[in-house]
């Protein structure tokens, strides 16, 4: 198989981490992008930070030739400030996508990871395509001052809006052979869980832990990733696939009783 040129988001910690230790030990060339330093499996790395569009610019002004897929890893979780969240898991995203998108090559692909907590986007895909209809990352940044959410609320914006724009990129991609979809993990062992613990409230998250047999670890994710980005998946094309250890699943089915969750016993308890 030929060696990959990927470019990767995140690529220091997490699942970005564990993509890059994956990816290097296929033979394939990862170009990391992250603010932290770099991973040792990286080829190259450049800082960055994907909250600031300037930022984003200058990294890929130092990055020279084409990519085979683009990894868009990187997110912040729901308990920093809102307007961070947006910046970084759907606007920074965005920026970088488009800015890249000609330097990729036709078979390629743009992966980007979302979130269970996106699963809601069809209730509100007017706003979500409103939204992602912004034309640049400051006019998305004002639109988004406009329609203030908490940080819990905007990062479930954030990751609905990842995968409608996924689905929306999916048509012109493939028009330049390129494939683009979204991951959407449940909960996964890195260094952020706590904070989304912290963000879910009531122990929900370690309920969902238990109720689906454990949490992911970070390369279970990144093999889902290298799959979309690298493996024989041409056919796959503007999805979003649930890697949730069943959970939408037992929630949609019933096999496992949203009556029972924490979060909603706490609701249940709060109501007048």
């Amino acid at each position: 198989m030929a060696r990959k040129r990927i470019l990767l988001t995140g690529a220091s910690s997490g699942i970005g981490r564990a993509c890059c230790e994956l990816l290097a030990a296929d033979g394939d060339e990862v170009v990391g992008l992250d603010i932290q330093t770099a991973p040792p499996q990286a080829a190259q790395h450049v800082q960055c930070d994907l909250s600031e569009p300037d930022s984003i610019d200058a990294a890929l002004r130092q990055i020279d030739g084409r990519f085979d897929a683009l990894l868009n890893v990187a997110g912040v979780p729901g308990t920093v400030d809102p307007a961070l969240i947006m910046r970084v898991n759907i606007l920074g995203l965005k920026h970088l996508t488009e800015a890249v998108i000609d330097r990729l090559n036709p078979g390629g692909a743009i992966v980007s990871v979302a979130s269970i907590a996106g699963f809601n986007w069809q209730r509100r895909l007017a706003q979500l395509t409103q939204f992602l209809a912004q034309p640049d990352f400051a006019a998305g940044l004002r639109w988004f001052e406009q329609h203030p959410l908490d940080a819990n609320g905007a990062y479930h914006f954030s990751k609905e809006a990842v995968v409608v724009y996924t689905m929306q990129l999916a048509g012109p991609a493939r028009s330049r052979g390129l494939r683009c979809n979204s991951v959407s993990p449940g909960p996964v062992d890195t260094p952020l869980l706590p904070a989304f613990k912290i963000q879910a409230g009531a122990g929900q998250l370690d309920w969902v832990i238990e109720q689906t047999g454990g949490a992911s670890t970070p390369m279970d994710i990144a093999h889902v990733l290298r799959f979309l980005a690298t493996g024989p998946s041409d056919c796959i094309n503007g999805r979003d696939l649930a890697v949730d250890r069943g959970l939408t699943a037992g929630l949609v089915i019933g096999w496992i009783d949203k009556n029972d969750s924490p979060l909603l016993n706490s609701r249940k308890t709060q109501a007048p």
